[in-house]
């Protein structure tokens, strides 16, 4: 099967923009500017899942409309956006607010307990008896 566009040159370009547009306005409509972003604090889950889901969302919005289009033009634009709007966001997400610098995101989410004893073995527990 070849993959031919089934637009001109000059509609495949305006496509092209046009699903960048798209792929701008869906990291807009999950995530808020990328000025409100850099105010929040430093990896934010919230802001982390909102990210992955507007990534992922895009994705699949060029793959969809680069497919039905049968247009290179229209995967390589928006492609470029999706990787431009991630590096904005991720720079965001990871910057504090407070100190402008930025913050490895946590990868050590346990934390040991220290010096817990059951509530049966604690001396100071009043059961009422």
């Amino acid at each position: 099967m070849a993959f031919k566009s089934i637009l001109r040159p000059e509609n495949s370009v305006v496509a092209g923009v046009a699903v960048m547009a798209a792929v701008y306005a869906d990291y807009q409509l999950n995530l808020g500017s990328v000025n409100q972003v850099h105010y929040t604090d430093a990896n934010h889950p919230i802001n982390e899942t909102s990210r992955k889901k507007a990534g992922f969302t895009a994705l699949i919005m060029v793959a969809g409309i680069g497919l039905i289009a049968k247009d290179a033009n229209i995967i390589i634009l928006g492609g470029a956006s999706i990787i431009g709007m991630e590096l904005l966001y991720r720079h965001a997400i990871m910057s504090d607010a407070a100190t402008n610098k930025m913050q490895p995101p946590v990868t050590d989410i346990y934390q040991p307990a220290e010096n817990v004893q059951p509530a049966y073995a604690q001396a100071d527990v009043n059961y009422g008896y």
